[in-house]
C-alpha cells in the first residue's frame, strides 16, 4: 500500500507545480489537516480540503514564484517524507531557496495531514518590505 501512497504525494507535487488546485484536491480528504509554521502568511494548521485549497490559492498575494522541487520521496508506511528544494521570490524581489522536508499522512487513498518544515525564518525575512 505504500508505494501507493508515495505515487499519490507524487501526482499531488506534479499538480501543484502545474498550478492545478483541483487535481490537487482529489489528493485530499475531505477533512485533511495542513500545517505550516504560523510565523508566516498562510502559516498554522488549516483544517478541511476547501480550507486548505483556499490556503494554496493565495500564495500568489505573498510570492511572485513559489515552487518546491521533490529531491526525494521516501516510503515510510503511511507516511511519505519529502525532501527537496524551496525556491520562492517575494513581492518586494526578495529570494529564497533552501532545503525543506514535506511530511505527508495517508489514509485510505488521500492526504489526511501534510506538514511542511523548511527554514521560516529565512522566508519571513524576504517576505519583509
Amino acid at each position: 500500500m505504500s508505494s501507493e501512497n508515495v505515487d499519490l504525494t507524487r501526482s499531488a507535487y506534479d499538480a501543484f507545480g502545474r498550478g492545478d488546485l483541483q487535481a490537487v484536491g482529489a489528493t485530499l480528504d475531505e477533512n485533511v489537516e495542513w500545517w505550516t509554521s504560523d510565523s508566516l502568511p498562510l502559516g498554522g494548521l488549516v483544517r478541511g480540503r476547501d480550507a486548505v485549497l483556499q490556503n494554496f490559492a493565495q500564495i500568489p498575494e505573498y510570492w511572485d514564484k513559489f515552487e518546491v522541487v521533490p529531491d526525494e520521496y521516501i516510503d515510510a508506511g503511511e507516511w511519505v517524507v519529502v525532501r527537496g528544494t524551496q525556491r520562492a521570490t517575494a513581492k518586494n524581489g526578495r529570494s529564497i531557496e533552501g532545503p525543506y522536508a514535506h511530511l505527508f499522512k495517508i489514509k485510505d487513498g488521500k492526504t489526511v495531514r501534510g506538514e511542511f518544515y523548511a527554514d521560516t525564518a529565512k522566508a519571513a525575512e524576504a517576505l519583509q518590505a
